[in-house]
């Protein structure tokens, strides 16, 4: 089975990819026939396809489906849990976080408890203490909008179902129990803290991601500036910063004459496991830790095992020992990048010089993981090989040792003179990376692929890399020009469909609508809301990065052609100024009464035209038509400035109202007294000061549609409006209970479709 081991993993993986995406029977079918022909060629042997057909048909029965996190329903309030710690313990001054394994349902738990005032900690609530507290039960938050980040799928992917939020932090009592793994949580908790007190806080924020894998202390900024650029693999301790662990300490160890060759290997072999315990556990580290201290052995004892057959031994050992690991993004895309460059491992000393070499590993890790990032973070950096070309070798010959370096000299007093000379240096290289994004930011965006695409793109990337390996370079050219062919043609999958949607999106207590014409002739906002940060004293940025670009992304979608703004408000206009940075705006389109200050607020740049419309009038973007049916004049009131704007979408007559009063409704049926709609945006998220009921009756919708918050303070919708709804007969689709809302259609055909 030497060089081999590869078909057996490859078997598992098929069947890990059928859960990830219920295409069961096609996967098999594919693997089967595959695996058939390699042994009708003679390429592998009856004993390599027995093992691989066990190996799916295990993984297949082994491998957990996640639950339907739609129908989960918290247990009764409230209730007294007790159970063992089994994650680190994340404490602040008013927040308390950790994962607990209940003792009698033997289920995980996530608990939570948040204070206004400084928590006073007990030194007993750590890993491994056993504990009992009083709580109340909580469903996680579960995506409603698509492309939106699934915080209850997630915690499902580390099998917890509940949260847990403690009531009194007094009733939470803690007995500490005294293990290898509870002296090693506890190293690394004091060590921690330590690395607080001496560093400065950005300094302190990358030894915490880079030693110890823990990148929480790290901007937001610079995490989601190196998920744009591919650049989140050196956050994650991985092979790479393994590979310097253990030539760090095999270098002191011997240069110093502190050991003999064969008891720093030992050392190391020994060390090792503990500093993938240190450092998180993660997969990436586990994977890395194992890969070496199993390299190790066989040095030792002098046996030869194929490196690629090591891998997929660990790929088949984690998975058995944690079957939940599969959901882990971390799992997946270490695996897939450290497989692909021991695939190509007669490409890379094919390469004539050094800089050649590091530019292949940056080439072929970028395009192995691709479909992966699209699938998770919907966009993929075609520069981002270059500025890993860049920043690898920059923080593998720098950074990372520094960081180990600096950890070692910690006690020492002139620590602070060799922190200030790092962030000087560190700065510089951080800049570069900034300019990129700035001047450089051309970013490749899509949803999930589909299968068929997945599925042709690795067979041509498999065919392209055979053909690099034997040096056909010229055939090796032509199946890259298909790939790139291939990516296109996704990215033109839009521009091809006949179907358009227009979206309710999820926000809360806001408003924001996105319509994307067929053929993707045109992508109109109307309105764009978010919440009010009372701590940066201006609109929070929350609604746009969770749910805005996400959904954006997920589309496909860079370029908007206009952005309606009904008034000035900040739930209908919050997340503009927003939008306009992160994609490009032909026209932001408001009343003439919109204020001055308002206008300012929205940040509008020159390459971005500001148009007026006003009531009795029509107005075409992107080819199509809305007849502007307020306001006419100054009200002298925001919400009843509000646009007002009729349109036919997929056979459907839609009126969009804004934040408008009874008064101004009324005004509008008696200025168009022949006016009715099929669908009707129900002005001001439900209140009762709108939707006055002669105005629905001459209406006459069949759909309303409710943009609300869930348990908002304003008691939005209003009883009284509910009432008056469905004695109108009118069917209801409202974002706090349905979630993002979403009108598909074809011609003058189409369906709503809501997110739960």
């Amino acid at each position: 089975m030497s060089g081999y081991w590869h078909f057996v993993a490859s078997a598992a993986l098929i069947s890990m990819l059928a859960k990830l995406t219920n295409l069961h029977s096609l996967a098999f079918i594919l693997f089967m026939v595959w695996i058939c022909y390699l042994f009708y060629k003679k390429w592998i042997a009856i004993l390599t396809v027995m093992l691989s057909i066990l190996s799916l048909l295990f993984f297949h029965f082994y491998l957990p489906e996640l639950p339907n996190h739609n129908t989960l329903s918290p247990p009764d309030d409230p209730t007294t849990i007790s159970g063992t710690i089994i994650s680190s313990v994340e404490k602040s001054s008013s927040r308390l976080t950790f994962t607990i394994l209940d003792k009698q349902t033997d289920e995980k738990i996530a608990v939570a408890y948040f204070s206004d005032e400084e928590i006073d900690y007990n030194e007993a609530i750590r890993y491994g203490s056993v504990c009992s507290f009083t709580a109340e039960w909580n469903v996680p938050d579960a995506a409603t909008n698509p492309g939106q980040f699934d915080y209850r799928k997630y915690l499902l992917s580390q099998k917890i179902k509940y949260e847990a939020k403690l009531t009194d932090i007094d009733s939470l009592k803690c007995i500490s129990k005294t293990g290898l793994m509870q002296v090693l949580k506890g190293v690394r908790h004091k060590v921690l803290g330590y690395i607080d007190r001496r560093l400065t806080n950005e300094t302190a924020g990358w030894m915490r991601a880079l030693v110890f894998g823990d990148d929480s202390y790290v901007s937001e900024d610079t995490v989601a500036l190196f998920e744009r650029w591919g650049l989140s693999h050196l956050l994650a301790i991985s092979g790479l910063h393994v590979g310097i662990v253990v030539g760090l300490v095999y270098f002191l160890l011997i240069k110093l004459n502190l050991l003999t060759k064969e008891w720093a290997q030992w050392v190391i072999l020994i060390s090792l496991p503990l500093y993938a315990i240190l450092a998180g556990g993660e997969p990436s580290v586990l994977r890395a830790s194992l890969m070496a201290c199993v390299g190790i052995i066989l040095h030792k004892t002098g046996w030869k095992w194929n490196v690629t057959d090591i891998l997929s031994l660990i790929f088949l050992f984690l998975l058995v020992t944690d079957k939940y690991m599969m959901y882990q993004v971390g799992f997946q895309l270490s695996f897939a990048v450290t497989f692909a460059l021991l695939l190509s491992k007669q490409i890379l000393l094919q390469s004539k010089s050094r800089f050649a070499q590091v530019l292949s590993i940056s080439f072929i890790a970028q395009i192995a993981i691709l479909p992966i990032q699209f699938y998770y973070f919907s966009l993929f950096q075609p520069a981002s090989i270059f500025v890993n070309l860049l920043m690898v070798p920059y923080y593998s010959a720098f950074v990372i040792p520094i960081m180990f370096f600096m950890l070692i000299l910690l006690p020492f007093p002139w620590i602070s003179l060799l922190d200030t000379w790092f962030l000087n240096i560190h700065e510089i290289a951080m800049q570069i990376v900034y300019w990129f994004d700035e001047y450089v930011h051309y970013p490749m965006v899509s949803g999930p692929l589909p299968w068929i695409i997945v599925l042709t793109y690795y067979v041509l990337l498999f065919c392209f890399m055979q053909l690099w390996e034997k040096g056909k370079l010229k055939q090796a050219f032509s199946f890259a020009v298909m790939l790139v062919l291939l990516l296109t043609l996704n990215g033109l999958r839009p521009y091809l469909s006949p179907y358009g949607t227009i979206t309710m999106l999820d926000i809360g207590q806001g408003d924001a609508f996105v319509v994307e014409l067929p053929y993707r002739k045109g992508t109109i906002f109307i309105d764009a809301g978010s919440s009010f940060s009372f701590q940066e004293q201006a609109p929070s940025d929350r609604v746009h990065d969770q749910i805005i670009k996400p959904y954006l992304y997920s589309r496909g979608i860079q370029h908007l052609d206009a952005i309606i703004l009904t008034h000035e408000d900040t739930d209908h206009i919050g997340s503009v100024s927003y939008l306009l940075e992160d994609f490009a705006v032909n026209t932001v389109v408001v009343s003439p009464f919109f204020s001055t200050k308002a206008l300012y607020l929205l940040q509008l740049t020159e390459d971005v035209e500001l148009a007026t419309i006003k009531g009795n009038s029509k107005v075409t973007i992107a080819g199509h038509w809305f007849n502007v049916l307020a306001p006419i004049q100054d009200n002298n009131d925001t919400n009843g400035n509000s646009i007002v704007l009729h349109t036919t979408l997929g056979g459907k007559e839609w009126l969009f109202t804004g934040d408008i009063s009874k008064k101004e409704e009324k005004k509008i049926v008696k200025q168009y007294p022949n006016l009715s709609v099929d669908v009707l945006k129900i002005a001001h998220h439900g209140s009762d000061t709108s939707t006055d009921r002669q105005v629905l009756s001459q209406l006459s919708p069949e759909i309303g549609l409710i943009s609300v918050g869930r348990d908002n303070l304003y008691g939005h919708p209003h009883q009284d409006v509910m009432q008056r709804l469905k004695e109108q007969g009118v069917t209801i689709l409202r974002t706090d209970l349905h979630g993002a809302v979403q009108y598909r259609f074809k011609g003058k055909e189409g369906h709503f479709i809501i997110r739960k």
